[in-house]
């Protein structure tokens, strides 16, 4: 009869690195180009983490799900700020800027774009405190069909004693947008280095597949 007391408390460790790990934003589901001033974009991204619970003694892993909820507003042609609700249990606000030479017009602009996101939120159901940055660079976007990736480096921080602490999560991202951003999907792989701190993964290596959704496309959260 002591075999449930031994096995609750593993039950509650992998509950608890599931829920940490899921709320994670990792996809960055964007381009590098901002949204013009005066619009806004909205997005779902869902993603899975495979073998994200790999419990020692078990031959078969356990999928990570995750969702996230996003809308980004323009500002200016160089710049735009998003509010992202990453797996509803917190909020992350990112600013992007571009950091190649914008274009004077709209038409123009069918270059490579190369932008800088930064961000900081908090997650977890306020656990942890959140902070990110990216380096995106994207292909030209006036087709149907627009390559991106880039670099992606997030950190969590305790905001109380029973949070457990972490490293830094670092990796990168290859995305391709397929439709435009008021009605496409963008499907994106990103693989990082993610040390458990939990110890119930057996790689710090993990392979992160996603797919966001742009437009009403799942997005009718906002409404």
């Amino acid at each position: 009869m002591r075999r449930p007391r031994v096995l609750a408390p593993a039950a509650a460790a992998i509950l608890a690195s599931a829920v940490a790990t899921g709320c994670i934003p990792y996809a960055v589901g964007s381009t590098a180009r901002t949204v013009p001033a005066g619009e806004h974009v909205r997005t779902t991204t869902a993603f899975i983490i495979p073998n994200g619970i790999e419990n020692k003694g078990d031959s078969v892993a356990a999928t990570i799900p995750g969702l996230d909820a996003e809308v980004r507003i323009g500002i200016d042609n160089r710049s735009d700020w998003g509010i992202r609700v990453p797996s509803w249990s917190g909020v992350v606000l990112n600013y992007k800027r571009r950091l190649d030479a914008v274009p004077a017009t709209a038409a123009a602009d069918t270059g490579v774009a190369v932008s800088l996101m930064t961000g900081a939120g908090v997650i977890n159901w306020g656990e942890h405190a959140h902070f990110e940055l990216s380096l995106i660079a994207s292909g030209r976007e006036d087709r149907k069909a627009v390559p991106y990736g880039g670099l992606r480096v997030m950190q969590v921080a305790p905001l109380n004693s029973a949070a457990p602490s972490d490293r830094p999560t670092a990796g990168g991202f290859l995305g391709w947008r397929l439709g435009s951003r008021d009605l496409g999907v963008a499907p994106e792989l990103g693989v990082f280095y993610d040390h458990s701190t939990l110890h119930i993964r057996k790689s710090d290596v993990i392979f992160v597949p996603s797919i966001t959704f742009y437009g009403h496309i799942l997005s009718s959260v906002f409404h």
